[in-house]
């Protein structure tokens, strides 16, 4: 099946065991601002699942960019002893080690060290506005001898070579790019200048590497901001110069920029196209005769290959998707790529470079932060031994013995599996005819049905272990004391709320909450006009609104936070869901509240204006915090001796919160 991804592929000096490169990205797993015991655990792992090369976390080069509170210093002298060890982990599982070299430039802040922004020109940053200093040319030379010496320290490190950031947020390509570097000296102007500080940065690195490490380039060959930025035609003779120099041995080819419309292309999420780059990358690889990457939502091992075996590319670049699952290049070369947990493209938890510095996690794999060994039978294609599936005649056995679930969302259905890998007969009721709970409803909703991946999976996983699952079946408390049971897991999830403070009018007939919106439920009658009430800024409510906007309705949306959409900001999803909603006329309303819904219309009140008005509407969407399901837990709390509970029955979360508690209460059963 895979003829090209995972063959040996030649690096400069050194060979990759394959063609899949584990891309850089911020975990703040950092300590004292080097790497930590958690950076080896987090690396080996993805060695050990088989990937070819991985580039660490960012290394900064100088003093004047602190870009975060965690970030990796990689000028302080200690560093080399800190890399040596990881780098030593990841030897020893097969794979490369690079350590990616950088310098914020004007995309850092200066919360953390109280100094200036360095940058090619005062151009601020769309994000934070901070104008930089316009570097001078001893500021150049000074960030040049920076990345010289964290090159040094890679080598005293042990690592097998570097990569220049010369992307995302990167002082490389701001000089690089018209848009930010409007400098009339030697380092501005034409091409040929605007690459002087990046070829100059080339050589003293390549002087201290000599001949027997990699230096790799992360290239950004468009920023799709054609008005003033790079275009495809100049990234592609960037990257044929760089080529030439002799000194860069790999390219790996991205797209996009802090002023690129859509504001993805760092981490683009299920809403854009998957391989969004590759294209680029093909036309780069055509340019050049070094190894080209290509990076952009590469999802799988099998989009991989297809890339690679049509010439697009000689590797990948992969992030997420090891993210969610380390044995991805294992299990896919074993043939086994059904096994592999997917990744949802969602953002959640692996985006954590801002202000709240939270430790790197992932919405579908709980092993990120919290490891565990899992037994052999993980990766065995047989039934676990202890499947107990009867024929549908046979009498079922008893349940004194078995652990029993309620409730087969991401949290049920990940303690299940984790129950069934330790060997315990597992049991698993849904009163609904089909398992997901909220994830399978959400998938519903317009560009989101990569939701649903993480529940097939989990569903295929179980039924692989032998899980017995049994859907449309209520369970009741008196029915489950009867049975006895060895050990009970709630998880029967969340149900919809009426408001933080109950909506006056919100059990009319024309009121639907989100969840019913999403089921197909509509409201009888002639009008087409809907007031939708977001009271947390969800996914969940804006999917409906989308939903609806398809559909012809007229919305509004009315809110009390000071902008509609605030949730899908740090998934990078806010400008392209505005993009598809605003041409059906969607009307925002902010910093307002509502008094009470009426037949035909809601009653709302601006936070900063005197007086109330009406909004008509034939439908009313209650977009508000859903309540913990919690009946059942409490009805058998203290009659029973094992009874736990977990998701969104706790109280209503994210489906991370969801699999990891789940994955906590397969290991007590």
């Amino acid at each position: 099946m895979y003829t090209k991804l995972f063959q040996p592929l030649t690096i400069g000096p050194r060979e990759a065991r394959n063609r899949l490169i584990f891309g850089s990205h911020t975990t703040n797993f950092s300590r004292h601002h080097l790497l930590s015991e958690q950076h080896g655990d987090y690396y080996a792992s993805r060695a050990e699942g088989g990937v070819g090369t991985i580039v660490l976390e960012e290394h900064i080069v100088h003093s004047s960019d602190f870009p975060y509170e965690a970030a990796l210093l990689g000028y302080l002298p200690e560093t080399p002893v800190a890399l040596a060890s990881v780098s030593a982990r990841v030897r020893a599982a097969g794979a490369l080690t690079l350590v990616q070299l950088n310098h914020n430039g004007q995309q850092g802040v200066s919360d953390h060290h109280q100094r200036e922004l360095w940058a090619p020109s005062a151009v601020p940053d769309v994000a934070t506005r901070e104008v930089p200093k316009a570097m001078e040319l001893e500021d150049i030379r000074a960030v040049i001898e920076g990345f010289a010496l964290v090159a040094r320290h890679a080598v005293r490190g042990e690592a097998d070579g570097v990569e220049l950031q010369v992307a995302d947020r990167s002082l490389l390509r701001q000089f690089l790019s018209p848009l930010t570097n409007q400098r009339n000296d030697a380092y501005g102007g034409s091409l040929e200048n605007r690459l002087r500080f990046l070829q100059e940065t080339i050589e003293a690195v390549a002087a201290v590497l000599g001949g027997n490490y990699i230096l790799g380039v992360r290239l950004c060959a468009d920023e799709l901001a054609p008005w003033a930025g790079l275009t495809p035609e100049q990234g592609i003779e960037i990257a044929r110069r760089l080529a030439a120099t002799g000194r860069v041995h790999y390219l790996t080819v991205t797209k996009g920029s802090i002023l690129s419309t859509h504001l993805f292309p760092f981490h683009a999420s299920m809403h854009v196209a998957p391989g969004y780059a590759v294209e680029l990358a093909g036309a780069v690889k055509e340019a050049v005769s070094i190894p080209v990457f290509a990076a952009g939502r590469i999802m799988d091992a099998e989009q991989a290959e297809a890339i690679i075996a049509a010439g697009h590319a000689d590797g990948v670049e992969m992030i997420r998707p090891l993210i969610a699952d380390p044995a991805l290049p294992r299990l896919s070369q074993a043939g086994k790529a059904e096994r592999v947990r997917p990744c949802l493209a969602c953002n959640q938890g692996c985006q954590v470079r801002g202000l709240l510095n939270a430790a790197l996690s992932c919405n579908v794999n709980p092993d990120v932060l919290h490891p565990w060994p899992a037994p052999a039978s993980l990766l065995s294609e047989q039934p676990a031994a202890h499947d107990q599936r009867q024929a549908p005649s046979a009498k079922p056995p008893s349940l004194s013995e078995a652990f029993v679930i309620v409730g087969a969302g991401p949290a049920g259905l990940e303690a299940a599996r984790t129950a069934a890998l330790r060997g315990r007969r597992v049991v698993l009721f849904e009163r609904e005819s089909e398992p997901g709970g909220a994830v399978a409803l959400a998938a519903r909703a317009p560009g989101r049905a990569s939701l649903r991946r993480i529940i097939d999976y989990l569903v295929q996983e179980c039924e692989r272990l032998g899980v017995e699952l049994q859907t449309g079946t209520a369970v009741s408390a008196s029915w489950l004391l009867a049975q006895r049971p060895g050990a009970v897991l709630v998880a029967t999830g969340a149900k919809a709320g009426q408001g933080l403070l109950p909506i006056p009018g919100h059990d009319l007939p024309h009121v639907l909450d989100v969840r019913r919106i999403l089921r197909g439920e509509r409201v009888q009658g002639k009008g087409q006009r809907a007031v939708v009430i977001d009271e947390t800024a969800s996914h969940g409510v804006l999917s409906a609104v989308e939903l609806l906007a398809t559909e012809g309705w007229q919305i509004e949306i009315v809110t009390e936070d000071w902008y509609v959409g605030r949730d899908l900001v740090g998934t990078y999803d806010l400008p392209a869901w505005l993009g598809r909603v605003l041409p059906h006329g969607v009307v925002m309303t902010p910093h307002t509240s509502v008094v009470r819904i009426e037949p035909g219309q809601v009653i709302v009140r601006d936070r900063f204006a005197l007086g109330e008005r009406a909004l008509p509407a034939d439908l009313v969407v209650l977009g508000v915090y859903e309540q913990p399901d919690q009946d059942l837990y409490f009805a058998l709390k203290g009659r029973l001796t094992r009874l736990r509970r977990a998701g969104d029955c706790v109280t209503p979360r994210r489906i991370e919160q969801a699999i990891a508690e789940g994955r906590q209460a397969g290991l007590w059963a």
